[in-house]
């Protein structure tokens, strides 16, 4: 139960909206990996739901220190409310380093770390849409968040095979150094997906 049985409806639709923002931005690193072109214009539209994603956080953050009674502990969510920030910084990052790095085009492995990474974004967008009906979704919240992690550790396999192939072919050291940093950029904010998932999983266990 949410304490003094309290909900905010507006501070979880602000979550839900900032998690919409970051699957858009996922969706477009997807389609950047997959057609592999006009890639200012996908770095310009990112740059675009950054600045809505920043609007959203700073009024989700003005929300928080307006608000008395909060349906959540308020460390939780200035943290959930930051690694969000956090995410949609490190996927605009994905795209500016292929900008800037000109790897070229993306192998299998660098396409399936980000359909890894989207699903797992979609599986965090869900589950802070769930958040506002926590009693009766609290199953299906913690099922989110179960994905999350099993995506993480997929992501893992995943990045530690991208390493593998890189230093056993025979590229050159640049194209090595260029690839080794993207690869680390997609593990990375994978990572930030999960320590997002184990928040909403320590609110579920802490008001259950």
């Amino acid at each position: 139960m949410w304490p003094f049985g309290q909900k905010d409806y507006q501070l979880f639709r602000m979550f839900s909206e900032s998690a919409r923002v970051v699957t858009c931005a996922g969706e477009i690193v997807r389609d950047v990996v997959y057609n592999y072109k006009s890639l200012d214009e996908r770095l310009a539209e990112l740059e675009a739901l950054e600045n809505e994603g920043d609007k959203i956080i700073e009024q989700l953050m003005q929300k928080l220190n307006q608000s008395f009674v909060l349906p959540f502990d308020r460390e939780d969510a200035y943290s959930m409310a930051q690694k969000l920030d956090s995410i949609l910084d490190y996927i605009t990052g994905i795209i500016d380093r292929m900008i800037l790095y000109k790897p070229g085009v993306p192998n299998q492995v660098v396409r399936d770390l980000v359909e890894t990474l989207l699903m797992a974004i979609k599986e965090q967008e869900k589950a802070f849409k769930l958040l506002e009906s926590f009693e009766s979704k609290r199953n299906q919240i913690i099922e989110c968040c179960e994905n999350i992690k099993r995506l993480e550790k997929k992501g893992d396999i995943l990045y530690r095979q991208a390493m593998a192939e890189l230093f056993q072919g025979v590229q050159e050291a640049m194209q090595i150094i260029k690839w080794k940093e993207i690869y680390e950029h997609i593990e990375t904010t994978l990572d930030r997906c999960e320590d997002v998932s184990t928040l909403i999983n320590g609110i579920c266990i802490k008001y259950s």
